[in-house]
């Protein structure tokens, strides 16, 4: 999304909600052959450009034990057309990047590794890399927040 082209609330509410139902849906094919438990609930949002709406969640355990909830921060983010956390011991940031992500001066990129648009991992670290999500990097993410290993 570019401000030059303004959307209303219920077209970004309505593209963040198709955005992290898509996530979710991988997230739980990924998770399917674990020995991880997902159940989805929801969760009241509201933002000043959409309005109050309801978002999923996912929550994750392990023999009813709590590991992580992945839970929706907002379909309006700077630089990024929605945001979800991975919040376990941790919290684990998961955006939406479109058009290369974002430009740092003279238009060079700040994620040299986004080169499609889709849901990356952005490290909590200083090596300043994005992950696009497949099941490699959301383990790896969800280890990171929770110290669970697959």
């Amino acid at each position: 999304m570019t401000y030059e082209e303004p959307q209303d609330g219920e077209q970004l509410k309505q593209g963040y909600l198709a955005k992290v139902n898509q996530l979710f849906g991988d997230i739980k094919n990924w998770l399917k052959d674990t020995d991880l438990h997902v159940e989805q609930q929801e969760t009241q949002m509201a933002e000043v450009l959409t309005g109050d709406y309801l978002a999923p969640v996912l929550s994750i355990t392990q023999n009813q034990e709590k590991l992580a909830d992945i839970v929706p921060i907002g379909a309006c983010i700077i630089e990024a057309e929605g945001r979800v956390d991975v919040e376990g011991l941790g919290i684990e940031h998961i955006a939406y990047l479109v058009n290369g992500g974002p430009r740092l001066s003279a238009g060079r990129k700040m994620f040299p590794d986004v080169d499609a648009d889709g849901w990356y991992w952005i490290e909590n670290n200083l090596s300043g890399k994005a992950h696009l999500m497949n099941q490699g990097s959301f383990f790896n993410v969800f280890t990171q927040a929770t110290d669970y290993a697959f």
